[in-house]
């Protein structure tokens, strides 16, 4: 996927620290572009074992006063993170991460660069261990983590825009190819 321009910066919620230096990264990319940061959240963390949810969240279908909740905890924790940007959507995603990730992406076209916590090597993101899902994205992917807020790793479609999607001076590496299985 080529990226002319980048149009929008999705990010996925997890309220923890990794998480908040992965959202400062997806809001610095944000601002720099001047374009629309999307958060996407999930009824549970995509980095904690859960039980498939289903394409369109058939197994965690959320009822609407629950739904509601968990949209107003998420939006009161960002909302001082995020400061005075106000370029910023909220979804719930009840699906399973991969399939609603790559929907916002292809269909809804909501973002063009995806930022995503990277809590600890080796983790998962939904049934998927993190690094083969960021190289399965077909657009640029960066993880931020485990260690320190500035170390960040890029996917093969982020690499050749690196000096375009992240501010001036920024360090990152790859992300390293998945082992064959």
């Amino acid at each position: 996927m080529t990226v002319q321009r980048i149009r929008g910066v999705g990010f996925c919620a997890d309220c923890t620290d990794v998480g908040d230096w992965a959202l400062a990264v997806a809001l610095e990319c944000a601002r720099q572009h001047q374009v629309r940061l999307d958060i996407f959240f999930f009824p549970t963390s995509p980095f904690e074992p859960h039980l498939p949810r289903g394409r369109r969240g058939e197994a965690a279908r959320l009822g609407h006063t629950e739904s509601i909740e968990l949209e107003r905890r998420v939006r009161l924790y960002y909302d001082e993170r995020l400061g005075d940007y106000l370029e910023v959507g909220f979804r719930l995603c009840e699906g399973d991460e991969d399939p609603e990730l790559r929907r916002c992406l292809l269909v809804r076209k909501e973002y063009d660069v995806l930022v995503l916590p990277y809590p600890s090597y080796g983790c998962d993101f939904g049934a998927t261990p993190l690094v083969d899902f960021a190289h399965s994205m077909p657009c640029p992917v960066i993880l931020v983590g485990p260690d320190r807020p500035d170390q960040l790793w890029l996917n093969s479609p982020a690499r050749p825009l690196a000096t375009t999607i992240l501010a001036t001076g920024i360090t990152w590496r790859e992300i390293p190819v998945p082992l064959p299985v």
